[in-house]
């Protein structure tokens, strides 16, 4: 019997979506710099998997040009909706609403990608197999993970480590793997790809404009009932509505910074 995947905690609610798209625009550059350096190029015919709201589709069109075609598939059906919402107008992009593990009758790629999407698989090496087998022979396996692990602050402020905290946590207790970055290379070496190429990136910064204290206080608000099922805190003492404020407060304070989960890009070329 098939091992189950992990729950993916974040839901598809409307306001997760906006917080989606608020966050790729945080660190939507690390996984262009990613896919440029992939190869993805003019022309490709590309399949997103986990597409959610469609950033990362969206970026990749915007490198695949007019002459190219990317197919953004995502097992959340609100998803699919926001991101054909966002998509009119655009003749090269199109959502589809399934499991990408079970796509058929779609043709064969020039590329297969995701950011964030491993994490969620029993076995991220069995669904890489399965996704590759959407891609000709030469053609790109590109994935984008986290290591949450490696998120801090420095000099440490307890607001932004207990809430770095509660976000790992809570992800692990979903059965959620939040350092895949690290597991990319064994992954794609079980799935029988080649090693991939690895590239690891982060956002760091401080002060009190720095977009970091929204984007971990947003996904702790997100988070909270599974906070609270695991027994980590409960709402009153997570205090959502502070939250973003008191570690803006703490950082500016300290003069320290925030270190993002660094984001490891990992690609290969199907044999």
């Amino acid at each position: 019997m098939a091992e189950r995947d992990p729950d993916y905690a974040l839901g598809d609610s409307s306001r997760e979506l906006e917080r989606l798209i608020e966050q790729s625009r945080f660190f939507g550059e690390l996984t262009r710099k990613v896919f440029a350096e992939a190869g993805l190029s003019p022309g490709m015919r590309v399949l997103d998997v986990g597409c959610g709201p469609g950033d990362v589709s969206f970026l990749a069109a915007s490198l695949v040009g007019p002459d190219g075609e990317v197919v953004g598939i995502d097992r959340s059906s609100a998803a699919v909706d926001a991101a054909r919402g966002r998509a009119a107008g655009l003749s090269n992009i199109r959502f589809l609403a399934g499991d990408a593990r079970e796509l058929a009758s779609e043709g064969v790629f020039d590329a297969v990608i995701g950011r964030l999407v491993l994490m969620y698989f029993a076995d991220p090496a069995q669904a890489l197999r399965t996704f590759a087998a959407h891609v000709r022979p030469g053609g790109l396996i590109v994935f984008h993970e986290f290591v949450a692990s490696r998120s801090e602050s420095s000099p440490k402020c307890d607001v932004v480590e207990q809430a770095l905290g509660w976000i790992r946590h809570a992800l692990a207790f979903t059965g959620a793997n939040f350092d895949m970055g690290y597991g990319l290379f064994s992954a794609f070496v079980n799935a029988g790809l080649p090693a991939p190429e690895l590239r690891m990136e982060a956002r760091i910064g401080g002060g009190p404009e720095y977009q970091g204290y929204r984007t971990i206080a947003e996904v702790v608000r997100t988070l909270t009932p599974v906070i609270e099922k695991a027994g980590l805190a409960t709402a009153a003492e997570i205090d959502i509505d502070t939250l973003e404020e008191r570690m803006r407060s703490a950082v500016v304070s300290a003069g320290a910074v925030l270190i993002s989960p660094p984001f490891v890009g990992a690609w290969a070329r199907k044999p």
